[in-house]
């Protein structure tokens, strides 16, 4: 390693792994989700504190900490904090202690991270003059998501930031490795419910109704055609639905039902081609029926969409760090949501996937799944990277 920066960082990342493990293993027993992060809350504030870094409460639930070296510019590194409504099934001995919540998305590992990475920047001010914001954001699973609260309470702002950096944990990739994508990372996504109103009555005189239920399954059907027909081939998108509710009993037609469902797309564009053709399906399928039918829209997120220059200081730095072959690049973006695209829409900024993957430990599930795990020799690998990723820009 012919930097002496990236050999001091990469010792200083490993010389504090006992302690990430701990911090990761603790913040795994208390999962909260969205808006209630209390214990996670306090706990972060605890390690902070203990460290010497200087921080404020945002958001209800989320922290602001700042670590400031000089004048100069502004970087940030932002976490999620919240948990999954789900029961753990990993068997742990730190399991969730919580019932029917868990860190099903690693957001654990990505608060250990973090929290390892600011507690590396408040050793290293020698190493570089600016401000360094670390972001402890509520909410990231429940659209419209915590961002947007943190940004409304000045989170980037006195100072402001000139780039932000994430993270999100991922177990396709092996640990040991990051994985990059200039552009679209992640989907746009449109969260709405449809309710349908008929007219309701007995299953056995079905033409003096007019049947919810079959005008929902026909919806479901006719929503697919959105995707295959109006979308262009080679623009990633997906419409589904997700739940549906109706009825009472076998033989009633009941009034009413409800679909619940989300699309995605990687770009505003298509976003708003799939939103205008819910619509009009919904719309014109209902009248065919002799319905009525409405749209909630829920919530959204917008694509999260990294840029290049932001891109660069992490490849650089795992690099310097780890070799060339710690990195891969990501050729199809995920359609899952992450409202970290908040931020990139406002300051520069870009999102990596910290390789996580390990089948000896079982380290090989999906995102929320409740055998979901992650292999914790990982941590050192992304607070190494955040940290060199933005004492470079500071430097720069």
């Amino acid at each position: 390693m012919q930097n002496p920066l990236a050999q001091e960082v990469h010792e200083l990342a490993y010389a504090l792994h006992k302690r990430s493990i701990e911090i990761r293993r603790d913040l795994h027993r208390i999962p909260e989700t969205a808006w209630q992060e209390v214990k996670t809350s306090a706990y972060l504030k605890k390690k902070l504190s203990d460290n010497g870094i200087k921080f404020k409460s945002i958001a209800g639930t989320g922290i602001l900490a700042e670590i400031s070296s000089g004048k100069g510019k502004c970087v940030a590194i932002r976490s999620d904090i919240d948990a999954l409504p789900i029961e753990e099934q990993t068997g742990y001995p730190f399991k969730s202690t919580h019932p029917g919540r868990m860190h099903a998305c690693g957001h654990d590992m990505h608060m250990a991270t973090v929290t390892t990475a600011a507690i590396m920047l408040s050793r290293l001010k020698e190493h570089f003059r600016g401000t360094i914001k670390i972001l402890y954001q509520p909410s990231e699973e429940e659209p419209p998501g915590g961002a947007l609260k943190l940004i409304d309470q000045g989170a980037l702002e006195r100072p402001n930031v000139d780039m932000i950096f994430g993270l999100h944990v991922n177990s396709a990739y092996p640990t040991g490795t990051i994985a990059v994508r200039d552009g679209a990372f992640f989907a746009g996504v449109l969260d709405f419910d449809v309710t349908i109103n008929g007219i309701g009555g007995h299953g056995a005189i079905p033409h003096r109704t007019a049947d919810p239920i079959v005008c929902g399954s026909a919806l479901v059907t006719a929503l697919q055609t959105i995707v295959s027909r109006n979308i262009d081939p080679f623009e990633p998108a997906v419409v589904t639905i997700g739940r549906i509710e109706g009825g009472t009993a076998r033989n009633i037609i009941p009034g009413s039902c409800r679909l619940c469902g989300t699309a995605r797309g990687q770009s505003a564009a298509t976003l708003s081609t799939l939103k205008k053709r819910i619509g009009m399906i919904v719309k014109e399928t209902a009248k065919s029926f002799n319905c009525k039918a409405d749209i909630n829209y829920i919530a959204s997120y917008p694509p999260l969409i990294n840029q290049h220059e932001a891109n660069r200081f992490i490849t650089d730095s795992a690099r310097s760090l780890f070799g060339s072959n710690s990195i891969k690049k990501i050729v199809n973006p995920s359609m899952g949501g992450e409202d970290f695209a908040r931020y990139v829409q406002l300051v520069p900024g870009a999102m990596f996937f910290l390789g996580v993957g390990n089948s000896r430990i079982g380290a090989n599930r999906a995102w929320h799944h409740p055998k979901f795990k992650a292999d914790e020799d990982a941590i050192p690998v992304g607070a190494a990277i955040l940290t060199k990723s933005a004492i470079d820009f500071l430097n720069e």
